[in-house]
């Protein structure tokens, strides 16, 4: 699963608060953040890939 929060300089707060409301709900993320595109910051959520998917081949 892939988030990514746009967000302004000025909305930081609410942005931070999201951030950390996902981090502790799914738990183990990857958080990468960016002020490339200015003046927007973007933050990317990344779930890690789980160790098994048994529905990948249709096993249940």
């Amino acid at each position: 699963m892939k988030i990514t929060i746009a967000h302004l300089p000025n909305e930081e707060q609410a942005a931070d608060a999201i951030k950390r409301a996902i981090c502790c709900t799914l738990g183990n993320v990857k958080v990468k953040e960016s002020d490339r595109h200015a003046p927007f910051k973007h933050t990317y959520i990344t779930t890690r890939k789980p160790e098994t998917d048994c529905d990948a081949k249709g096993n249940t």
